[in-house]
């Protein structure tokens, strides 16, 4: 690669941050993702654009520091070269952790508490009720074996064993029986008995209390943003506006832009 064709590559990612920045300040003065959805898309866009130059997946936390430049400096002439070093910096750490194992990443990330939503993007892991639950309880708290771990993740991947979870975690009473228990056994997952125990004790926690109505919104926004972080996990995948929508569960254009919003303002 020549210098010049270097720099011209430089000139143009300075534009497009720039570009992005007027974009945000734009959405932001007309109210934000709720009432412009159209061009909170075309912000995720220029994000990912951002990003691929980098090498970056479009992760939250990439987006989340290119937030944090722009809030802390308001110059944006001063805030570019900041953030370009910033992404430089974790382009060469990103690229660093790719020679690592699956299993040194997933061990890395539950010994240093790393989210799962920020962490299972780059693994190719689903994002899903089952393996919130693998990875938070069974990893994190109870240190399971990583083998044993990664393993039960692998089982609990597509939209068929997606939608026997959600159902199963509806169950209390006599949920052995069901045919969501018994699609999901034959996948031979090991820790379902364990999952439904943590569903009832949750959902006991939930009940009849300002504080258990506290909980319930938590986890009502929590929901739309995990929704909301697996329509940009597809987008970032190539699947087109609507195709990601679909299989993120927000084919519904008022449960889209409430999504969005929960996701911008958490």
């Amino acid at each position: 690669m020549t210098y010049r064709h270097n720099m011209e590559k430089v000139y143009n990612i300075k534009d497009t941050i720039r570009n992005y920045y007027l974009l945000n300040t734009e959405l932001s003065l007309e109210g934000g993702p709720t009432n412009n959805g159209e061009k909170f898309v075309e912000k995720v866009a220029i994000e990912k654009e951002i990003l691929s130059y980098f090498g970056l997946p479009l992760s939250s936390k990439y987006i989340k520091l290119i937030w944090n430049t722009f809030e802390v400096m308001e110059n944006v002439n001063e805030a570019i070269p900041i953030l370009l070093e910033e992404l430089k910096e974790k382009a060469q750490e990103f690229e660093l952790n790719k020679k690592k194992s699956m299993a040194t990443k997933l061990q890395e990330g539950a010994d240093n508490q790393i989210e799962a939503f920020d962490l299972f993007p780059d693994l190719q892991i689903d994002l899903n009720l089952y393996t919130l639950f693998i990875y938070n309880e069974m990893l994190v708290k109870k240190k399971e074996p990583i083998e044993k771990i990664i393993q039960e993740l692998e089982k609990a991947k597509g939209k068929e064993c997606l939608t026997d979870i959600y159902q199963l975690s509806q169950l209390s009473k006599n949920y052995e029986e069901s045919d969501f228990y018994q699609s999901l056994k034959k996948r031979k997952l090991i820790y379902l008995d364990n999952f439904v125990d943590w569903c009832k004790l949750r959902d006991n926690q939930k009940i009849n209390t300002n504080i258990n109505l506290a909980i319930k919104n938590e986890d009502a926004i929590q929901s739309l943003c995990l929704a909301f972080r697996l329509f940009l996990h597809y987008k970032n995948q190539g699947y087109s506006i609507e195709r990601a929508k679909k299989h993120s569960g927000l084919m519904n254009n008022r449960v889209f832009k409430i999504a969005q919003y929960a996701y911008t303002h958490s």
